[in-house]
């Protein structure tokens, strides 16, 4: 087998997972319910499948009681990576100095990103519908549900976001 550092390889088995979270969060779920069904399907979450096959960084801290036991923040994380579209991303953060090892994380905005870099896991449309569903607060409502099309519909007039309002009949 030939090694090249320059190439990302996709693992298969958590690419489908990411591609299922994207789904999920087309199909109206928030990243807590999408954490549960996870939690419920028994997916083991990101730092569990890594610690147990030798990769990342945190495999000393790796909690080995509860592989499964996703959160929502990271699912939340997970819709905020560029990388599951090609893109490869560096100055996330920084140091102070050289005496102080703590990461200083730096806005979206100053990143560098290089895009197109390698093989993409989602694809760049539903990354973006993604983003634009997470910027909307999607509530339930009286009926328990919350409305898929909240945030994604606009008044023709001024421009604000509909959203749907329900009541439960008497």
């Amino acid at each position: 087998i030939s090694f090249n550092k320059h190439h990302w390889l996709i693992d298969e088995e958590a690419a489908a997972v990411v591609q299922r979270i994207f789904r999920l969060s087309m199909e109206g779920h928030g990243p807590g319910q999408i954490a549960g069904i996870l939690r419920d399907d028994k997916v083991e979450r990101p730092s569990y499948y890594m610690g147990m096959r030798g990769m990342g960084t945190k495999q000393r801290d790796m909690d080995a009681s509860r592989p499964y036991d996703w959160s929502s923040t990271t699912v939340s994380n997970i819709f905020m990576k560029p990388e599951y579209i090609g893109h490869t991303v560096n100055l996330r953060s920084y140091k102070e100095s050289y005496i102080d090892k703590r990461a200083i994380r730096r806005p979206p905005e100053e990143w560098t990103v290089f895009e197109n870099t390698h093989e993409a896991i989602v694809d760049p449309e539903t990354w973006k519908l993604a983003q634009r569903i997470r910027k909307t607060v999607r509530r339930t409502d009286s009926t328990g549900q919350a409305n898929p099309l909240t945030g994604l519909v606009f008044c023709a007039d001024c421009g604000a976001k509909m959203y749907n309002h329900r009541k439960k009949s008497f």
